[in-house]
C-alpha cells in the first residue's frame, strides 16, 4: 500500500526530469573552462550526446554534438569552440546550445535568473527575444524565438 503511494508521488518527478533539457545553465558554464577531452567525455559519456563532426561558424572551428533524443522536435545541439589558453593559464571556450523546444529555453532562462549572473540587457529583434546575463567571469546571451519553437544560449568565459 505504501509502495503505491510512494510510486504515485515519484512518478510526476520522473516524468518532469525526462522532459527537461539535457544540460543545465551551470553545466553550460562549466563547459566553458573544461579541457577539450574533458568536455567531450562529459558530453558523450555523462550526458548522452553524440559527436556530429565539426563546423565553421564566423570563421571559427566548433565541435558539434547532438542529443540522443529520438523525437526530432526535441532535438538539442551543442557547439564547442576549440579551447584557448588564457594568459593566466586557464582554459576558455565559447559554448553554443540550441534547442527546438521553447520549454528548454524557458527553463535555462529561469536558471540564469537564479544564478549569480545579472540581467544586463533585455530586448528583441524581429525574430527573437534576447537576454544578456553578465558577471565578472561569464557572459551569456539567451535567445528565445517568437515562433515559440526554438532558442539558443551562447555562453563564454571572459
Amino acid at each position: 500500500m505504501i509502495r503505491r503511494y510512494l510510486f504515485a508521488i515519484l512518478l510526476p518527478f520522473v516524468c518532469l526530469t525526462g522532459q527537461a533539457q539535457s544540460l543545465s545553465f551551470a553545466e553550460l558554464q562549466s563547459l566553458t573552462n573544461m579541457a577539450d577531452n574533458q568536455a567531450h567525455d562529459y558530453l558523450l559519456l555523462s550526458k548522452g550526446f553524440s559527436s556530429a563532426g565539426r563546423q565553421v561558424l564566423n570563421g571559427r572551428n566548433f565541435d558539434l554534438f547532438k542529443s540522443n533524443r529520438t523525437d526530432p522536435s526535441k532535438a538539442e545541439t551543442l557547439s564547442l569552440r576549440a579551447s584557448a589558453m588564457g594568459t593566466g593559464g586557464n582554459v576558455s571556450r565559447q559554448v553554443i546550445y540550441s534547442t527546438l523546444r521553447r520549454q528548454d529555453i524557458n527553463s535555462l532562462l529561469e536558471q540564469a535568473r537564479r544564478s549569480t549572473m545579472a540581467l544586463v540587457f533585455r530586448g528583441s529583434d524581429q525574430y527573437k527575444d534576447i537576454y544578456r546575463f553578465d558577471n565578472s567571469l561569464f557572459m551569456a546571451i539567451i535567445s528565445a524565438g517568437f515562433d515559440k519553437k526554438s532558442g539558443s544560449v551562447v555562453m563564454e568565459e571572459k
